[in-house]
């Protein structure tokens, strides 16, 4: 099973999703070798899909399986609740990036949306 570290970034009641293909997901990725989850997600946000931004406060949340949009397999996602400053642009994979308040009006991944609803049940959003 893949593993994949993902960032529930959240403001004023909006979370941040990033658009790849034609789905919403959280942004981060995939760990590379012995690179640590934290390590993981200032890589792929900072320097790849959201470059110029800075992450902080990062703190372990929960991890969620679910089957992913492209390949059609079972991901394991770790979720870190972080926080982000800087100027918010897509870059690389990423077509979009959106701060959303409304998440069930948009194509979301299947682990997408149940991390979404996780965090409304628990009043994050």
């Amino acid at each position: 099973m893949r593993t994949a570290i993902g960032a529930a970034i959240i403001r004023n009641g909006a979370i941040l999703l990033v658009k790849k293909r034609n789905t919403w997901i959280l942004p981060g990725g995939k760990p590379e070798k012995e690179e640590s989850d934290i390590d993981c997600l200032i890589r792929e946000i900072t320097k790849e899909e959201i470059p110029g931004t800075k992450l902080t406060n990062s703190r372990f949340y929960r991890e969620f399986k679910g089957k992913t949009p492209h390949r059609g397999d079972i991901l394991s996602a770790k979720v870190y609740l972080v926080k982000i400053q800087g100027k918010i642009k897509p870059d690389a994979e990423i077509t979009d990036v959106k701060w959303i308040k409304n998440p069930q009006n948009y194509n979301l991944s299947e682990i997408t949306e149940k991390i979404i609803k996780d965090l409304q049940k628990k009043g994050y959003l």
